[in-house]
């Protein structure tokens, strides 16, 4: 029965394809699928998954950062984490992705407390490091970065403040979607030159308390840059950076997407309230293919992106690399 009415949602799409007269080949032409540009390795440490590359001699290292509920391996491999990954790997970088102790509930990093002993997560990681620097290319004295979403960015500003005082060399960190964390705050703010990222339609982390952190950031003194991801017109080419869709499949997402009401035929967004617009769009019947694929989410990603909402995004990257760069030549 599923079946039938997906086969016939998908009829009527390509229908609505044609009549508007795509051109597939021409999007085929100009976006390509984001995949790694290197073997990741996928590992266990103290029965947590750990994501890394970690190249000869590399120029920093990066850790990841993922947001709640979310898990190393699934933020490591992420269409525009990869997208990032790719630029800095291309610059010599290396990186390791792990998930936050807690996952039962939440799965949330703690980020309430500053200790590298009595905090899970920041103990753990202490104890990754020393083991990175045991058993792979990366020294002690690598420079190291930081990037984290949502309650991974709150976390990533945790990590880098208590890292760097204990004497790890922490240069930079990209906090995106998320507020600085409260011992941060209470201890005198962020010290560590810092990214913050934010969407214009946010409603889980707003961004005026992202613009909030950054002004309190450029008051103490430390050196930091503001970017906010903007709203777009609906189209098909941020589908077809999902490996394994291809022209037609983005079309057919996108008419799909159109069909829900919350855009009209030109892909403007035409529902005024965007936490409605979000949960009317996640009713869309996207052709049958990317659920047998296991595509739903990272189209469901991508449309966040579209809608300028609570999304990881790699939009930014030529900025994020220039500031990384001064710190981390």
């Amino acid at each position: 029965m599923l079946a039938d009415v997906l086969a016939k949602s998908k009829s009527r799409l390509v229908a609505l394809v044609a009549g508007a007269g795509f051109a597939a080949a021409g999007l085929a032409a100009c976006v390509a699928p984001i995949t790694p540009s290197v073997v990741y390795r996928q590992s266990t440490f103290e029965g947590f998954d750990v994501t890394s590359y970690v190249p000869e001699n590399p120029t920093g290292m990066i850790y990841l950062f993922h947001g709640s509920g979310g898990s190393g391996t699934n933020f490591a491999t992420k269409v525009d984490t990869v997208d990032v990954l790719n630029r800095f790997v291309a610059e010599g970088y290396g990186f390791v992705s792990t998930s936050s102790t807690e996952r039962t509930d939440d799965m949330r990093w703690e980020q309430g407390n500053p200790s590298l002993t009595t905090n899970p997560d920041l103990a753990r990681l202490v104890r990754l490091q020393a083991h990175l620097v045991a058993t792979t290319p990366l020294e002690s004295t690598t420079p190291l970065a930081g990037i984290g979403m949502s309650n991974g960015s709150r976390f990533v500003t945790l990590w880098g403040e208590t890292w760097n005082d204990a004497g790890y060399p922490v240069e930079v960190i990209w906090a995106s979607h998320g507020k600085i964390a409260e011992p941060v705050v209470a201890s005198g703010g962020l010290t560590i030159p810092t990214v913050f990222s934010t969407s214009v339609n946010d409603f889980t982390s707003p961004p005026f308390a992202i613009a909030v952190g950054y002004q309190l950031t450029l008051q103490a003194g430390t050196p930091a840059i503001y970017l906010s991801s903007q709203e777009k017109t609906l189209t098909a080419p941020p589908y077809l950076r999902i490996p394994g869709i291809d022209p037609t499949e983005a079309n057919l997402i996108v008419a799909a997407l159109k069909a829900t009401g919350v855009w009209n035929a030109q892909g403007v967004r035409v529902v005024p309230n965007i936490q409605v617009a979000v949960n009317q769009a996640s009713t869309a019947v996207l052709p049958a293919s990317i659920y047998a694929d296991g595509l739903a989410n990272d189209v469901s990603n991508a449309t966040a992106r579209v809608l300028a909402a609570h999304q990881f995004t790699s939009e930014f990257l030529t900025q994020v690399d220039a500031f990384f760069g001064t710190y981390i030549p």
